[in-house]
């Protein structure tokens, strides 16, 4: 509908009102029922702009001609400028769509050519990843077959030389055995003369120049094995009580060296009974704290002379208990249980006693160890406190391992402590870690030094073993072990060694968890024995009070 369609249809509207109000005139000139009312039902009406008349009852006074066209020409001025506005926002919006279109065929440029970009890339990186994998394929290839090459000539040179070590040591053991035969003639001369054609034998190459042995050297070593060298000097045991009397007196001594003696000789002089002149107070001793080991029964203490002139005797002095006499360095001294002892030594001799050494301090509430440096392993290392073991992941030289000391292991990776030699109730902890294996326990002095702890019937040990499905504990005495599972691993272990019981017990000491107990009498005194299966460490805990479940 055009703006001539409404008005026309409005003119027509407003003459059928005129007409009806002449009509509603006339009636009321004649006195109608409608005068007297006062209320007319004319209609109002407008035109939306979806082109539909709306019909509104109107209750206001009769509008008038005049008053008809002017609301007329007033809405057609309002629907115009409707228009104008109407128009000018379309252009608007179409502006708008037009810049957003722009902007979107930009930016699909954009993308179309970061997608290029990305596609060439990623050409470019495949086909270098491609150059590089086939380079380094190649060169392992090439270092492959070199090493193999290299391996296979080192393998059949190491040939070489064990079949020439093999003729080395045969040639090797029958010229020692034809020299031991020519050793036992006496004639120095068939000596002579069977070595010179001997020495020819002797001349294996292993790659190494071998030098000729040089006769006269030879034959002063032969002569040297005639000379016996001099003993060396006795020792002067302590006198015994009543080893003397008014006309005699008992003298004994010890010679602490395995020398070749045909008799003694004793020098004596009688000397006043008044101290001499020239003898001086002894120094005091020194107290090796790290060697001292103690019990709830008893303690050992251990220190040194630090006197170069003779000493006659020790006295141990306890603050509690009072004064004991010793002969030697050492002393085992029965105490009371729960307490705690200040200790000192002095030194005595013909001068008179010495000034008293350090104090220290011996607590009877648990068993006190050290672990023994001399029985440790090569491979282990000690803390300097003396409670932690390593063990190391780098290999010791063949050199390292050669051992002076018989009283080391040599094969199992383990160390011995130095508990008390006391029979009676001793505990002690040890903290591990999950990934070490390792072994705890007990061991005779004697036991075996080229053996594993647990595989001989002097140790008993509890061991624990890594594989890939779980964690394995084995409790190991003469190589046999019963089956037992552990579902939580202990991280700290307790020990209980029970003399009068004759049990071994162990204690996961988080979960106060009894795992097992050894049942033996052990007739000789046993040590605290730790061992590592592979590098890792372990702490040992001593002087701790034993826990209510230990030896129950």
């Amino acid at each position: 509908m055009d703006l001539h369609d409404i008005r026309g249809g409005r003119l027509d509207v407003i003459t059928e009102e005129a007409e009806e109000l002449s009509r509603e005139s006339t009636n009321m000139a004649d006195g109608g029922l409608r005068a007297a009312r006062g209320v007319s039902t004319f209609q109002r009406f407008s035109v939306d702009t979806d082109e539909s008349l709306c019909f509104e009852p109107c209750e206001d006074g009769l509008p008038s001609p005049i008053g008809a066209e002017r609301g007329l020409h007033g809405d057609v001025f309002e629907v115009a400028e409707a228009e104008s506005d109407g128009v000018t926002i379309r252009k608007q919006l179409q502006g708008k769509v037009t810049e957003m279109e722009n902007f979107a065929s930009h930016l699909e440029e954009i993308f179309l050519t970061v997608e290029e970009n990305f596609g060439r890339q990623e050409q470019h990186l495949e086909q270098h990843y491609n150059d590089v994998l086939q380079t380094l394929s190649q060169r392992c290839d090439d270092r492959a077959a070199g090493l193999e090459e290299e391996k296979k000539g080192k393998l059949e040179a190491l040939y070489k030389q064990l079949l020439a070590c093999g003729q080395a040591m045969d040639v090797s053991k029958e010229l020692i055995e034809t020299a031991q035969e020519v050793y036992r003639c006496p004639d120095e001369r068939l000596f002579l003369k069977v070595s010179q054609a001997l020495l020819p034998c002797a001349s294996v190459s292993l790659e190494f120049n071998t030098p000729l042995a040089n006769l006269p050297d030879v034959k002063t070593m032969m002569d040297s094995i005639n000379i016996v060298p001099a003993p060396s000097a006795p020792v002067i045991n302590p006198q015994t009580p009543n080893s003397a009397t008014q006309t005699s007196l008992r003298v004994c001594w010890s010679l602490f060296s395995d020398d070749t003696v045909e008799y003694y000789e004793l020098y004596y002089r009688p000397v006043l009974e008044d101290t001499p002149a020239d003898s001086t107070l002894p120094s005091p001793p020194v107290i090796k704290q790290r060697e001292c080991a103690s019990c709830p029964e008893a303690a050992l203490i251990r220190w040194e002379s630090g006197n170069t002139d003779p000493v006659d005797s020790y006295t141990v002095e306890l603050r509690e208990t009072g004064t004991v006499a010793v002969p030697t360095c050492q002393c085992l001294i029965q105490l009371q249980a729960g307490r705690r002892y200040l200790i000192c030594v002095r030194a005595v001799n013909i001068g008179g006693p010495s000034s008293r050494s350090e104090v220290i301090s011996v607590s009877t509430t648990g068993t006190l160890f050290s672990l023994l440096e001399d029985t440790a392993h090569p491979c282990l290392c000690i803390s300097e406190d003396g409670f932690t073991i390593f063990y190391g992941e780098e290999e010791l030289p063949i050199s390292a391992m050669a051992l002076e000391d018989n009283n080391a292991f040599t094969r199992c990776v383990a160390v011995l402590g130095g508990l008390i030699p006391v029979r009676g109730r001793h505990y002690w902890e040890v903290e591990v870690d999950d990934g070490t294996e390792f072994r705890i326990g007990v061991a005779s002095e004697d036991t075996e030094r080229n053996s594993y702890l647990g595989a001989n019937n002097t140790s008993w040990c509890m061991r624990h073993i890594l594989t890939p499905a779980r964690h394995k504990y084995e409790f190991l005495h003469n190589g046999w072990s019963p089956d037992l599972r552990i579902t939580v691993n202990p991280v700290r272990i307790g020990v209980a060694l029970d003399y009068e019981r004759g049990t071994l017990s162990f204690f996961n000491v988080a979960l106060e968890q009894h795992l097992h107990t050894f049942q033996c009498h052990f007739q000789n005194h046993v040590q605290p024995c730790f061992g590592l299966d592979n590098p890792g460490a372990l702490t040992v805990h001593t002087g701790i009070e034993a826990p209510k479940y230990a030896f129950a």
